[in-house]
């Protein structure tokens, strides 16, 4: 069940920021750290596991969730471009009072760049060829005494992958082949201009 149509927050999410809110069950300083907490570990660059524990909370794991609440709020606003008063409006639908509302649209606001960085950094896509190595070999006779098929290219493409991971993938091929594969190649590139000069 989706409790606010703008920002589509669950039903637990809504539950968990309530209770961030407000200010009669989570005291002020901890509502900060749990604020700072989570521009933290959704800013610095941190390994998966070597994230600074959370702040101290309840046995039901209270912190935990508003913790995650006020994550998942900060990456959908970001996510969806949502400005200030969306954020601002949600927040007061939850009865945050202004003081919190204000720390956390400033929060939003501080580090809205480096989550849009670290958005478009995320999912998975395909390796970027950035450079290509190729060496031609023989091969005369196999080890059962069979004969060879002749020249054979060792091609090894070399690949970039999301936040500059280098990569390898090799392979073999005759002529015929890396002639098809070369043509092939040629046909996607002058699509892409055809496409490129067109929009």
């Amino acid at each position: 069940m989706r409790i606010h149509p703008v920002m589509d927050l669950s039903a637990e999410v809504s539950a968990a920021l309530r209770l961030l809110g407000n200010a009669s069950t989570t005291e002020h300083a901890k509502y900060q750290e749990v604020l700072q907490k989570v521009t933290e570990d959704m800013t610095q660059d941190t390994q998966a596991g070597t994230s600074a524990p959370l702040p101290d909370g309840e046995a039901d794991g209270a912190v935990s969730r508003c913790h995650a609440a006020l994550a998942t709020l900060f990456l959908e606003a970001v996510r969806y471009s949502h400005n200030i008063s969306v954020i601002t409006s949600v927040l007061e639908d939850l009865n945050w009072p202004p003081e919190r509302i204000s720390e956390a649209t400033k929060a939003v606001e501080s580090h809205r760049t480096t989550l849009q960085t670290k958005l478009a950094s995320l999912g998975t896509f395909p390796p970027h060829v950035v450079d290509i190595d190729w060496k031609l070999s023989y091969h005369v006779r196999s080890s059962d005494g069979e004969e060879g098929g002749g020249a054979m290219y060792l091609v090894t493409l070399h690949t970039e992958e999301s936040r500059g991971r280098r990569g390898k993938i090799t392979f073999s091929c005759s002529l015929a082949q890396l002639t098809h594969l070369v043509t092939r190649l040629r046909q996607a590139s002058r699509c892409v201009q055809k496409y490129a000069s067109n929009s």
